[in-house]
């Protein structure tokens, strides 16, 4: 399932693959946000599949947003195959409280 991202009321829920192919849209979609003064949050706990760029991506992202001093949170620690690919590269640290 391709990469879809949906926003409602500040939430976007990513939904699909999250991989080496669809990471790029993700860091361009989501990194726009935060580059404003708005608080991201980012659900993923209806992502079919991750693998650890797209963990990556996500991590990239975090980092960037705590260097900016920006709002982010990342949900997903209940879909088990978010919390095995952030297991992997050492980033479970990241995901926020569900």
């Amino acid at each position: 399932m391709p990469l879809q991202i949906t926003e409602a009321r500040g939430i976007f829920c990513v939904h699909g693959t999250l991989n080496s192919k669809s990471a790029n849209i993700l860091i361009r979609h989501i990194g726009g946000y935060l580059g404003s003064d708005r608080r991201v949050v980012i659900n993923l706990e209806r992502l079919k599949s991750i693998d650890v760029n797209g963990a990556s991506a996500l991590r990239q992202l975090y980092d960037y947003a705590v260097k900016k001093n920006r709002q982010i949170t990342i949900l997903g620690k209940a879909n088990e195959n978010v919390l095995s690919s952030f297991r992997k590269i050492n980033s479970t640290y990241i995901l926020g409280g569900n």
